[in-house]
């Protein structure tokens, strides 16, 4: 009787862990060596910030990335496994406790979470923090649109695909034409000043009008979207092209000077001809860029190609 109950208990035991296991950990909450895209790239950026790499940031989870990640872990009490799960996610600050959206979820995290996919385009109706199945339909569209596993669940990294990080969406949807938070700024203004602001907000006003002048020239160009909010947010090879769209920095409050760069910009001003290209040499290589596009000028941090 007793070897009966103890495989009774057993069995439970068991199940208990797979039962656990099944609910803590989602299918998008594993990132590891092979994974590719913006949250390998938010990572990264994080860890080479921190100090626990020197490489810079390329989107790909090779064994640098492993090795910063080890590193890491060893130095905030976690399993030194090289795999970035959910508590490592929480220590770099990409999730937090209970950030896991699913049907059944309310609250102020669903009505953020709800605004971001509006404002990616994933019509998730009212933002009215109630987690019900059109919200669970724009979740999986997202997911399908960004490699992820489209089981309808918000986990940590479907939230920082989609810039919604530490449980607050840092942006509501997005203003319609002649409309914003100020009630002043279009579509364009609104996102073309929030690109300055991320990329150049410690630059030169005419650092900043310049790189409002190379996204006026992507929108311009057959080679990249028509739109600014297009250009801004364009992946390649599931990488985002801009560095802000995968920090999250996108969405902070432009300053005044990135606004009024923004306008001059718009209005066609171009400071740096038909450049479409521009990085931060002290922050990237850009050895793509170097290799293949001209050179035309440098204006304080960043140097500019066409």
């Amino acid at each position: 009787m007793k070897r009966i109950l103890k495989k009774i208990s057993a069995c439970a035991i068991m199940a208990g862990c797979i039962s656990m296991l099944s609910m803590g950990v989602n299918a998008d909450s594993l990132i590891k060596p092979g994974s590719r895209g913006s949250e390998v790239y938010t990572i990264q950026t994080k860890l080479k910030n921190w100090g626990y790499t020197g490489a810079a940031p390329d989107g790909v989870y090779g064994s640098n990335t492993k090795s910063a990640v080890m590193y890491f872990q060893s130095k905030n009490g976690l399993v030194a496994d090289g795999i970035t799960g959910y508590w490592t996610l929480l220590k770099l600050g990409m999730a937090e406790i209970n950030s896991t959206l699913k049907i059944g979820s309310r609250g102020a995290s669903v009505a953020n979470l709800q605004a971001s996919l509006n404002n990616k385009g994933f019509s998730a109706g009212s933002a009215d923090g109630i987690f019900g199945y059109k919200t669970q339909n724009a979740v999986i569209g997202f997911q399908k649109a960004n490699g992820l596993t489209p089981d309808g669940i918000a986990g940590p990294i479907t939230q920082t695909k989609l810039s919604y990080s530490n449980g607050n969406a840092t942006a509501a949807a997005t203003p319609s034409r002649g409309t914003s938070n100020t009630q002043e700024m279009s579509t364009d203004l609104y996102w073309l000043s929030r690109i300055i602001n991320a990329e150049a907000g410690a630059e030169s006003y005419k650092g900043k009008v310049a790189v409002g002048n190379v996204i006026m020239n992507r929108v311009n160009s057959n080679e990249f979207p028509d739109t600014v909010k297009g250009v801004i947010f364009e992946y390649y090879q599931g990488i985002p092209q801009f560095s802000p769209v995968a920090e999250g920095t996108i969405y902070n409050t432009p300053d005044a000077d990135s606004i009024a760069a923004a306008k001059e910009a718009l209005s066609g001003s171009k400071p740096v001809g038909n450049c479409t290209y521009f990085f931060n040499p002290a922050k990237s290589a850009g050895n793509w860029i170097v290799k293949n596009k001209i050179y035309v000028t440098r204006i304080g941090n960043h140097v500019f190609y066409k």
